[in-house]
């Protein structure tokens, strides 16, 4: 919630007691038994959040809730959070708030569903009159289609990338800013303000009017507005006047229809006012690098609903410099917004996910239905008897709780799609993961995802108040506890400057752990104080409890020493005691180690008059002289995926003959691929792995390949040509949010010939 509402009772149709909390206000906090009896709580503050809990029998648990769009009803908006409570119906009247505040002529109110979309989306399927692609993934694959690739060419030549190796390319930095077609109008938007008329029976500043406070800017004191236009029209974009319209507004429309869409429930939304820039306003197409203005934040209810407020002062919303007004007209002139909204990393709040194209000339009380890419918004759910060890990223890592817990069959992991073996190897073939992979390892820095609070507990279900986590290597009986500071944003904290989140551990207590008492590191459950002690924690990533870094565990010397680790978690009451069953343990194989990878030595075998900079200078008896390199691409831990050895000629192509290594002597390569090596025997059921170049030529080092060209490196009458070798490979091992590969790995190296004259 953003700025001061009064909360009312409305209904209560339950027999659980019933309260709600607010948090985060200036004025207003607290816990407050709902009754129908309960006078009206004004509440005031620049960002807070309220809660719905029910009682029934073990303690107070939050409620369902979903939010009713605001409407206007004389001169307040107001909307109602219906509850539905632990009891045996869902009808949502449990308790019911209505949630009123004045309407101003400065006050906006922004409300509307929003979903996620997947599939083979282009462009963001719900936005009207535009075309707006959003990641980075839907540009590459729009550029395929060369009739749209040739519009983006044309309105948006700086966004085209430039030759791109690898098949999974990273978003660029800092992230994707939406690129806009408009090809329905032909206009950018022009900006519009709206003409507030003061009425001659408006009250006085500060007069009283049904016991609330009536301001100079109640839109009580207002006639309906007009609306103008700021400053010029833009004119149409020039860029746009030769493509043909029809056809191409008809065959994006397709594009949209392979598209599906999903409730984007308890997302954090974060909005911005966006100052066009002069070139837009000139009719240029949309850039996003326009000045910028922080609104504020909403999550958004179970069923994808959102409301925002947002408020302009008197010098943002001032504006009739730039506009007429007539003669004698006393009126107040309010420019209507240009509206942005992101999706930001919870953890960082500066890292942004997603950021949508501008919604133009906001009016005070608007619905905005939002499509977010479901590639790029990370959702939380509410755990139903879950595992206290759940998900790894975004792998589910289901199958039966290590409660005991013991090694062996115990830390088999297998279903949801997804494969965890009892060694940590990960097989990776669920739909939640978006990405596929066999057999790979665990590295870098993951996300630890499990159910520490149930949403739908029974009455005497332990309550976990307290967590911690150990680890240590399969070889070894000694566990390390996990120490890492870890952090978690309370929501109405957003606006400190700087905060990126509140301590949810380590801190040390004094626990019980296989019957003994040991001091350890613990960690809060804000799972269990979000549901139960009703504190504001950001709802994103709610089911995230550690982010394991697993280069601290696996050095052995300074160095990565890959292997087999156990991760073990632990539970505890609000003593600190530990709850009986509250255990889990997996294995993970944690490997931080790269490839042994390199190219090098490409030359002549024999000595070559050399020119510089690359270039040799070969006599007709030298056209036929060897060529040697050294090259490698080997994992002793079998976590090779692929490898490729190539070479190319310009200006035309080239066959050689193998002389090394013996393994292929005499073989003719003439389709530019020298060496090529994959996993695609590495299967689940075995998980053998792959070691590269050390299963294929039996050596960790270097392996020497010599060749010699069929027909000269100058062929006919060439005078001259270039040579391009290159070197690439990719490693199986994953946080669980790649696509399941490290890499590329990649070396190149290249010369050139002439004829001696």
């Amino acid at each position: 919630m953003q700025g001061t509402w009064t909360i009312k009772v409305k209904a209560k149709n339950a027999s659980f007691p019933q309260r709600f909390i607010i948090s985060g206000a200036t004025t207003g906090n607290g816990i407050y038994v709902a009754t129908t009896a309960l006078p009206a709580v004004t509440v005031k503050g620049r960002q807070w959040t309220i809660a719905i809990q029910n009682n029934p029998g073990p303690g107070f648990q939050l409620s369902d809730t979903r939010i009713k769009y605001p409407t206007k009803v004389g001169g307040n908006y107001q909307f109602d959070i219906q509850s539905n409570d632990a009891g045996a119906d869902i009808d949502f009247d449990d308790l019911v708030l209505t949630c009123t505040t004045p309407a101003t002529i400065n006050d906006f109110i922004i409300y509307g569903n929003t979903t996620l979309y997947k599939g083979r989306c282009l462009f963001n399927p719900c936005r009207q009159n535009i075309f707006v692609i959003e990641t980075w993934a839907s540009l590459l694959a729009a550029l395929k289609n060369d009739t749209i690739r040739k519009i983006i060419e044309k309105l948006y030549p700086e966004r085209i990338p430039p030759i791109i190796v690898d098949p999974n390319p990273p978003d660029p930095a800092p992230y994707f800013k939406p690129i806009v077609i408009d090809l329905e109008n032909n206009l950018v938007i022009p900006q519009l303000s709206m003409v507030f008329n003061k009425l001659e029976t408006a009250p006085a500043a500060g007069a009283k009017k049904k016991g609330e406070e009536v301001t100079p800017l109640a839109m009580s004191n207002f006639a309906a507005p007009r609306t103008i236009t700021a400053g010029n029209a833009s004119a149409a974009n020039p860029n746009l006047v030769t493509f043909d319209k029809i056809s191409l507004v008809s065959q994006l429309d397709k594009l949209r229809l392979i598209c599906t869409t999903t409730p984007a429930s308890f997302v954090t939304l974060s909005f911005e006012e966006y100052d066009r820039t002069a070139a837009e306003k000139a009719g240029g197409t949309y850039t996003g690098d326009g000045n910028r203005q922080l609104l504020g934040d909403t999550i958004t209810d179970m069923n994808g609903n959102y409301i925002f407020r947002f408020t302009f002062s008197a010098i943002d919303m001032l504006v009739d410099q730039i506009v007429d007004r007539a003669a004698g007209e006393d009126a107040a002139v309010v420019k209507m917004p240009d509206v942005i909204v992101k999706v930001k990393e919870s953890q960082s709040p500066y890292n942004v996910l997603y950021e949508s194209a501008p919604h133009y000339n906001i009016a005070n009380l608007t619905r905005i239905n939002l499509c977010l890419p479901a590639s790029r918004v990370p959702l939380t759910s509410q755990c139903f008897n879950g595992n206290l060890i759940g998900g790894l990223g975004n792998v589910l890592i289901g199958g039966a709780q290590n409660t005991v817990p013991t090694t062996g069959a115990a830390l088999e992991r297998n279903s949801y799609g997804n494969h965890l073996h009892t060694d940590g190897r990960i097989t990776v073939g669920g739909a939640t993961a978006g990405f596929g992979i066999a057999c790979a390892s665990w590295s870098s820095v993951i996300d630890m995802k499990g159910c520490m609070y149930n949403a739908k507990r029974k009455a005497g279900d332990p309550i976990i108040s307290y967590y911690t986590i150990r680890i240590r290597r399969s070889t070894t009986a000694d566990w390390t506890f996990v120490n890492q500071a870890y952090t978690h944003p309370i929501f109405s904290k957003r606006f400190i400057p700087g905060y990126t989140g509140d301590l949810v551990g380590p801190f040390t207590h004094n626990v019980t752990i296989d019957g003994s008492t040991v001091s350890a590191p613990t960690y809060k459950n804000i799972q269990k104080e979000i549901f139960v002690d009703g504190i504001d924690w950001e709802y994103t990533d709610l089911d995230r409890y550690m982010q394991l870094n697993t280069n601290l565990y696996d050095r052995e010397n300074g160095e990565p020493n890959p292997g087999t680790f156990y991760v073990r978690v632990d539970a505890y009451d609000s003593a600190y005691n530990h709850i009986p069953g509250a255990t889990d343990m997996i294995a993970l194989y944690i490997d931080n180690k790269p490839l042994n990878f390199g190219l090098k030595n490409v030359g002549f075998t024999s000595t070559i008059e050399y020119v510089a900079c690359g270039l040799y200078r070969l006599a007709p008896a030298e056209l036929n002289t060897p060529i040697a390199l050294k090259f490698r691409a080997s994992d002793s831990e079998g976590f090779v995926h692929s490898y490729d050895l190539a070479m190319s000629k310009c200006p035309s192509a080239l066959a050689v003959t193998l002389s090394q290594p013996a393994s292929m002597s005499g073989m003719i390569i003439s389709n530019g691929v020298l060496k090529h090596g994959d996993a695609s025997s590495n299967v689940d059921a075995t998980c053998g792995g792959y070691t590269g170049t050390l299963h294929d030529f039996g050596t960790t080092d270097f392996v020497t390949m010599q060749m010699t060209p069929n027909g000269g490196w100058l062929q006919g009458t060439e005078q001259y040509a270039t040579f391009y070798f290159s070197l690439t490979a990719y490693k199986r091992t994953t946080n669980g949010y790649n696509t399941g590969l490290e890499g590329p790995y990649y070396n190149a190296a290249s010369f050139a010939v002439e004829r001696k004259p």
